[in-house]
């Protein structure tokens, strides 16, 4: 081929783009359409229940940051439901056995001093010092009773506060003791 030829055949090429494009505009997205503007939406006013469900996918969105504690939380609320009946057997029982633990040594205490009343009546002396407690003398001996003397009283009982501890365990399982 020879320099007239080649230069006929890149004529009728520069000839051939000018036809399709205009001259001085180079395009670089060749066979690509053309991006669209974007278009501007005016804001939405939202109804009740359209600011109702926006609230809610913030809400979505915002939960799934505290996923993780709402499902500890979740698992130690029914595991702290599941055990309050048991606990809650469990420290009634407690206390019961604790309530009679106080009578059986009250009872154990009754008895030593009664065992040590038979020990002293089953002897000559203890049985003249409950005579004349009654008020019985021996011949020679003359009967004298005291008026206005303060009469023994017997122990008052007295209710001890109980611990806070205790009183909370009693307020969250709902103890009251049997009379």
């Amino acid at each position: 081929m020879t320099t007239s030829a080649r230069g006929q055949k890149s004529g009728r090429q520069a000839a051939s783009r000018g036809a399709r494009k205009p001259a001085g505009r180079v395009s670089r997205s060749a066979g690509r359409r053309p991006a669209a503007a974007k278009a501007v939406t005016p804001p939405k006013i939202l109804s009740g229940a359209g600011r109702v469900l926006g609230g809610a996918k913030g809400l979505v969105a915002d939960s799934s940051k505290l996923r993780v504690p709402i499902i500890v939380a979740v698992v130690i609320l029914v595991v702290l439901v599941t055990l309050y009946s048991p606990a809650k057997d469990l420290y009634c029982a407690m206390r019961e056995q604790s309530a009679n633990q106080l009578v059986l040594d009250d009872l154990n205490a009754s008895i030593d001093e009664y065992q040590g009343d038979i020990d002293r009546l089953q002897t000559e002396e203890g049985i003249e010092d409950e005579a004349r407690r009654r008020g019985y003398v021996t011949e020679g001996e003359s009967g004298v009773t005291a008026v206005g003397l303060p009469e023994d009283d017997d122990e008052e009982v007295v209710e001890e506060e109980l611990p806070w501890y205790l009183s909370l365990g009693d307020f969250v399982f709902q103890y009251h003791e049997e009379e």
